[in-house]
C-alpha cells in the first residue's frame, strides 16, 4: 500500500496541575504494590510548551498536521481553532482497558490507531524544541526516517526502571534480528560517509554476534507506521505487558524498541542528528550552555530535560524562558 507524502507532528504533554489528574494519579499509585517511577520531575511544568509552538510555526511551517496528545486538559491560550491543531486525547486512540495511565509508554505504543495520521510522523516530547529553521528532509529523506546508524555498548551494572527497559528492547531486536545480516544488508547505512567517526566506532563492534546496543536519540524522531505493524506483530506480549501497567516499572520494554526496530531492519536514512540538535540535561553546570545554545541558535533542535538534580527549578525555568523569548517573543497562530 503506498504512502501518503504528508509529514506531521505528534506531542504530549501532561498538564500536572489539573485536579482530576491529580486525584487519579495519587488514587492508582497509592495502590500499587511494586517499585514504580513516579519521579517529581517527570511532570513538573517549565512553561515553555508556547515556544514549542511558536518554533514549529516559524521553523517547520511545512508541517501537516500537529496531534496534540493529552489526558484531557489543553493550555488555557491554546488556539484549538487552528486548523493544523488535531486534539487528541488518551481515549480516542488507547484501548479503554489500559486507562487511565500514567506511564507515557502506553501512549506511545499506539500512536498509530490515532485518526487520520499521516504514514510518516515525528514525534516530540514536550521538552524537545525548534530553535532555527528546519527542512522536511531533516526527518525523512527517500521516504525513510533520518537517524544515525551507531551502535553503543550497555553497561550498567545496576539498571534503574528506564535502563532495564532499554536492555529488554535490545534484547527482542536481537531475538528478531541477525546483526551480521541486518548490516550487511545495509552496509552504507551503518558506515555512511555522513558521521565518519560513528563509523569507526561501529567497526569496534563488528565482531559482535549481537547488536549490543544502540546510541541514544533523546530528540524528535521520525517514524513509519508500517513500524509500528511489524512490532506489535512480533512483540505483541511485550507490549501489552507495559501497556498493563499505569505507570513506569521494572518489566516494561522501552518505547525506543519501535526506532530500534527501523535501524535493525534498514528502514532510515544516514543523518548525523548530533550535528544539529543537542540533549541538555538541566543542571546547575550547564545552565548557562543552554541559556547560549537558545539565545544564540548553536543548534536547530534541542531537547532540555528535567532531572531529579535539577534543584533550582523556578530560577532555571525563568533563564530558560527569557532566552526562549528572545528568539521567539511574537505569539504563533496556535495561540489565542
Amino acid at each position: 500500500m503506498a504512502m501518503d507524502n504528508k509529514i506531521d507532528f505528534v506531542i504530549t504533554w501532561v498538564d500536572n496541575n489539573d485536579p482530576k489528574w491529580q486525584k487519579e494519579f495519587e488514587y492508582y499509585s497509592a495502590k500499587e504494590t511494586r517499585y514504580i517511577n513516579t519521579d517529581a520531575c517527570r511532570y513538573r511544568d517549565w512553561e515553555t510548551l508556547q515556544y514549542w509552538f511558536r518554533g514549529v510555526e516559524k521553523f517547520a511551517p511545512w508541517v501537516n498536521k500537529i496531534y496534540f496528545v493529552t489526558y484531557g486538559h489543553l493550555p488555557k491560550w491554546l488556539n484549538t481553532n487552528n486548523p493544523k491543531l488535531v486534539i487528541v486525547k488518551h481515549e480516542d486512540f488507547v484501548p479503554a482497558d489500559y486507562l487511565p495511565s500514567f506511564n507515557s509508554k502506553t501512549m506511545e505504543f499506539f500512536f498509530y490507531k490515532i485518526k487520520d495520521l499521516s504514514d510518516r510522523f515525528v514525534y516530540f516530547n514536550d521538552d524537545m524544541f525548534l530553535i532555527d529553521g528546519v527542512s522536511p528532509d531533516r526527518f525523512f529523506k527517500n521516504g525513510l526516517p533520518c537517524d544515525i546508524g551507531q551502535m553503543a555498548c550497555m553497561n550498567h551494572p545496576k539498571p534503574n526502571i528506564f535502563d532495564s527497559s532499554v536492555f529488554l528492547a535490545v534484547g527482542l531486536i536481537n531475538s528478531h534480528f541477525d546483526k551480521k545480516t541486518a548490516i550487511r544488508d545495509n552496509l552504507w547505512k551503518w558506515y555512511s560517509p555522513v558521521y565518519p567517526r560513528i563509523s569507526r566506532e561501529n567497526f569496534r563492534f563488528r565482531k559482535f554476534s549481537k547488536f549490543p546496543g544502540f546510541k541514544m536519540n533523546h530528540l524528535p524522531q521520525g517514524y513509519l507506521k508500517q513500524t509500528y505493524d511489524e512490532v506489535w506483530k512480533y512483540c505483541e506480549e511485550h507490549l501489552i505487558r507495559t501497556c498493563s501497567d499505569k505507570y513506569r516499572s521494572y518489566g516494561d520494554v522501552c518505547f525506543w524498541l519501535f526506532r530500534y526496530w527501523q535501524l535493525a531492519s534498514g528502514n532510515f536514512t544516514p543523518y548525523n542528528i548530533f550535528e544539529d540538535g543537542i540533549l541538555y540535561n538541566i543542571t546547575e553546570e550547564n545552565i548557562g550552555d543552554i541559556d547560549n545554545c537558545i539565545r544564540y541558535q548553536k543548534k536547530k533542535i534541542l531537547c532540555l530535560n528535567d532531572v531529579e538534580s535539577t534543584l533550582k527549578f523556578k530560577e532555571y525555568k525563568q533563564i530558560i524562558l527569557e532566552a526562549f523569548e528572545t528568539i521567539l517573543p511574537n505569539k504563533s497562530s496556535f495561540e489565542l
